[in-house]
């Protein structure tokens, strides 16, 4: 089932076993949640290939490009042929957007964050370039396209596709290269949403569709599975990756419980006396992962309330049903005296509270491992 998201359109989930390809509207669990669910075990079992071209794509280039970006970022900025992961904030230190920073060359960075926050993105590099810089920013979004190929056997599928080295260290974790794929030339990310061994593949719109042919047809013999957004939004929950219900312009980068992708240090960024300012405040809330007792029937949606011995203490931002924990898990806004791995607090679902935990790390592959193969 597919939905249209900023003008692409992006699949949902793939319909299997006769079940009829439209919209379920419940709050309990849907029809398409076995077919999900089956995603999830062809990605972490064997491999799944998604169309991830609805992802917002612009690339900023340019003498002063780097001086550019980095004054705009809170992280560091990666090395040419390295990827990182930042946030662009308001002057008052809140969270605009979460990006992906790929530096394709010296002088070449490449943005990639969620669809729906194309247009923001666009404005916020726009409006802060100064004039006196030499920045170009080409919007790629409607040009290029994107593919996501994630599981233990995403190695042996994409090395069947091309020449190019795979391996550690020519092609390691978080690194970046051009390879040819089916007669063309596209930009290699070895990075995974899902939390696996994968790369995304980024190039102009009108080769994508080869480059899927190609590796779906490598990948038959492997058990290749086609996945969506929701199997991809179950996945990130279980690896503890915070998404757009958690990294909104409500809060501030501790509050987010993102520091780690933050470098104080740097001499200036935009929002940094902001950050700083909220590092040393007492925190009004902390965002916090929960596994809470699934009923095998209610699915939570985002916002059920957060309670501490009856009394509300927050409210989730993201819930979803983890096959890897057998519970659902979620992620809350809650009061920080609350936030303590390991304390116990009931998430109201369909009138019911249920018993939730404060967990300190993922449910899946805590160390990591996976992805870097």
């Amino acid at each position: 089932m597919f939905e249209e998201v900023y003008g692409w359109e992006r699949p949902r989930w793939f319909a299997t076993g006769g079940l009829e390809q439209r919209d379920y509207y419940s709050f309990k669990r849907p029809a398409w949640h076995d077919a999900v669910m089956n995603e999830v075990e062809a990605v972490r079992q064997r491999a799944g290939i998604m169309d991830i071209s609805a992802f917002s794509k612009v690339e900023v280039s340019g003498p002063d490009a780097v001086a550019f970006v980095d004054r705009l970022i809170p992280n560091r900025l990666p090395k040419p042929g390295r990827i990182g992961l930042t946030h662009l904030l308001s002057a008052g230190g809140r969270i605009e957007l979460e990006t992906t920073v790929v530096r394709l060359a010296e002088d070449r960075l490449y943005f990639t964050c969620a669809a729906f926050f194309e247009q923001r993105l666009i404005d916020l590099l726009t409006f802060r370039k100064r004039d006196d810089e030499t920045v170009t920013i080409d919007n790629r979004s409607d040009k290029w396209g994107a593919l996501a190929l994630n599981g233990p056997r995403a190695r042996d599928i994409l090395g069947a596709c091309t020449d190019a080295p795979l391996e550690k260290p020519d092609f390691a974790w978080l690194g970046v290269r051009e390879i040819d794929i089916a007669g063309a030339r596209l930009w290699a990310f070895r990075m995974s949403y899902a939390g696996e061994l994968g790369w995304e593949l980024h190039g102009p719109r009108n080769v994508i569709a080869a480059a899927y042919d190609a590796l779906w047809t490598a990948g038959d013999r492997h058990g290749i599975a086609d996945y969506g957004s929701f199997a991809m939004n179950t996945m990130r929950m279980e690896k503890m990756f915070k998404g757009a219900g958690e990294l909104t312009n409500e809060v501030t980068l501790p509050e987010a419980d993102v520091m780690r992708f933050v470098n104080l240090d740097k001499p200036d960024f935009h929002g940094k006396a902001a950050t700083e300012v909220a590092v040393a405040a007492p925190l009004k809330w902390l965002c916090v992962y929960l596994a809470i007792d699934d009923d095998g029937v209610d699915l939570g949606h985002g916002g059920e309330a957060v309670l501490k011995d009856g009394t509300c203490v927050g409210a989730t931002s993201s819930v979803a049903y983890s096959p890897a924990a057998g519970k659902l898990l979620a992620f809350a806004y809650v009061d920080p005296e609350h936030a303590e791995p390991g304390t116990t607090l009931d998430v109201v679902i369909m009138g019911e509270p249920r018993v939730a935990l404060v967990l300190a790390e993922p449910v899946y592959d805590a160390a990591n491992e996976k992805p870097r193969g």
